[in-house]
């Protein structure tokens, strides 16, 4: 009986280290849950140990089968960890270029699989399989701006981008279709599927023109459908220079690891695929938010007064009026406080809406949320530490669109696409459909609202303001004749560096609505750097569309 009780202790101790040991480590390499194999082991031994003596001869048979069953007891718990629980773990590795660790089963398989084009919304190739001189596949990127669509580098750092998140389609892992069911079935060359950008080549290589050498980002947006019509990020990289087949020569792999290393070593960011990753201080573009938050809660509409004389003075911080048109003037409307950039008039704005309500709208269009897209995008924040709205000088601030604020460009997009739809906002997206190698579409992206940030009422008072600005403020090198046109420009302080310069508007015609965001990092003047070329994207997306 108490032979019995000691095995059954044994063995429900032994399950128990199981799940502790689980629960506590980080993996089956883990030092700690090395231990407790051991010990696991030993409690095994006691489970399995004979009640009766045996010969001496049985002894030692029946030892040597007592080592191997703890022993394959041992590898089998290692095994369904490793396979049920660190499978995760296992494969981020594999991703990891750094790791050293290859998941041979995937590089087998995509020896058999002819990779699937992305194409640009007019059928323009931007990245394709092809065969090299020495008959290896390779991925190759057609255009410029191939860094749209990611990277690929199966040999060397598996791949990025629109190629990392739609890889299941690419690879043609997840395709549906018959032919692709078959080639499996068959062991022969897979082709994946081909996926198609809602890009425009013009669009986008105007963007690129305009942006040169400049450090910077812009985003044009459909905003009736919420697709990317143009994505671009300066300074860019050349995929081509990652783009490592399987079973590349030493030569290519050496030359792809230099390129990847003075990438990295680049001070400006090559990598960083800046409207969707990059973070900046949005200067007097936030008004719009404060604003939409003033009209949204009652407290104010286009028409309320408000005092600026040139200075404020808010916990001891003196915020200095640099931008009335006319010094003679104390007196200026919310619209023109808009349209002028008067900090001294929404510092008093955002002390009227209180930190609540200032954050609460910045959550409604956006900010703090993971926002839908076909690749990561870095959320907006409204403040690093909860406190910094509490006090009087870090609500200011931020009311004028400095203090801890940090946006991305493409937040920034959505925001002047609520205003032109009416307060909703677009879910944006990149991928417009996915198609069989033979054309037929299997998969179309279905056009859908992400939020609603404000009424109807509130977007109309923000389509007056911003109209305003372009029409009457110092937003006016942005009116293009026959279009309606609003926008924001915005120089946002970094310290002891230059400005930010940012513009973000929309213009509509035809019952079309295209918005844009414009981000030239220490650019300087918002009005004279990025305004020309948000309003060229403006235009060339209405007149060109």
């Amino acid at each position: 009986m108490r032979r019995s009780l000691l095995r059954s202790t044994a063995i429900i101790a032994s399950l128990m280290l199981i799940g502790y040991g689980v629960a506590v480590t980080q993996d089956r390499a883990d030092p700690r849950w090395l231990v407790l194999l051991v010990v696991i082991a030993g409690l095994w031994a006691v489970a399995l140990w004979p009640s009766r003596p045996l010969a001496p001869g049985a002894q030692v048979i029946l030892h040597l089968a007592l080592v191997f069953a703890v022993g394959f007891g041992l590898v089998t718990v290692q095994v369904l960890r490793a396979h049920l629980l660190d499978r995760d773990r296992i494969l981020a590795k594999a991703s990891d270029p750094a790791s050293g660790v290859i998941d041979l089963r995937r590089v087998l398989a995509e020896r058999r699989i002819e990779r699937g084009r992305i194409l640009l919304r007019d059928g323009t190739v931007l990245a394709s399989d092809t065969v090299d001189s020495s008959g290896t596949r390779v991925r190759v990127y057609h255009e410029q701006y191939g860094y749209v669509a990611g990277y690929y580098s199966p040999g060397l750092y598996g791949a990025a981008g629109i190629e990392q998140a739609w890889d299941g389609q690419l690879s043609g892992q997840r395709a549906t279709s018959w032919d692709a069911w078959l080639d499996g079935l068959l062991h022969r060359t897979k082709r994946g599927h081909d996926v198609v950008l809602t890009v425009d080549p013009a669009l986008q290589a105007l963007g690129q023109r305009l942006l040169g050498d400049r450090a910077g980002a812009a985003v044009l947006l459909d905003a009736d459908t919420g697709a990317v019509l143009a994505l671009v990020s300066s300074p860019a990289f050349d995929p081509n220079q990652l783009s490592v087949p399987l079973g590349a020569t030493a030569e290519q792999l050496d030359r792809a690891r230099r390129s990847f290393d003075r990438l990295q070593q680049d001070g400006r960011g090559p990598l960083l695929l800046r409207p969707v990753q990059g973070q900046y201080t949005p200067g007097s573009i936030f008004k719009t938010v404060t604003a939409a938050a003033a009209f949204e809660s009652g407290i104010a509409t286009p028409d309320s007064l408000y005092r600026d004389d040139g200075a404020i003075v808010i916990d001891s911080r003196v915020i200095i009026e640099r931008n009335r048109p006319d010094p003679s003037r104390v007196a200026y409307s919310l619209r023109e406080a808009y349209g002028y950039s008067l900090n001294v008039v929404f510092a008093q704005v955002g002390l009227q809406l209180g930190g609540q309500r200032l954050e609460e709208m910045a959550r409604a269009v956006g900010f703090e949320r993971a926002i839908p897209f076909d690749l990561p995008v870095v959320p907006s924040r409204i403040a690093r530490t909860s406190d910094f709205l509490a006090s009087q000088a870090g609500l200011a601030e931020t009311a004028f669109g400095q203090g801890q604020l940090q946006v991305t460009p493409l937040q920034m997009a959505l925001v002047a696409a609520a205003v032109v739809r009416d307060g909703t906002i677009p879910r944006p997206y990149l991928v417009a459909e996915v198609r069989t190698p033979d054309g037929h579409v299997v998969w179309r992206r279905t056009p859908s609202e992400w939020l609603r940030a404000f009424d109807g009422a509130t977007a109309e008072a923000l389509r007056d303001l911003m109209v305003w600005s372009v029409e009457n403020g110092y937003a006016q090198p942005a009116r293009i004749e026959g279009l309606r046109v609003g926008g924001k420009t915005g120089t946002a302080e970094v310290g002891d560096a230059a400005p930010h310069a940012w513009f973000i508007g929309f213009a509509e015609a035809g019952g079309h609505r295209v918005a844009v965001a414009v981000v030239i990092e220490h650019g300087g003047s918002g009005v004279q750097v990025a305004l020309p070329v948000g309003r060229s994207l403006l235009e060339a997306a209405l007149r060109e569309g």
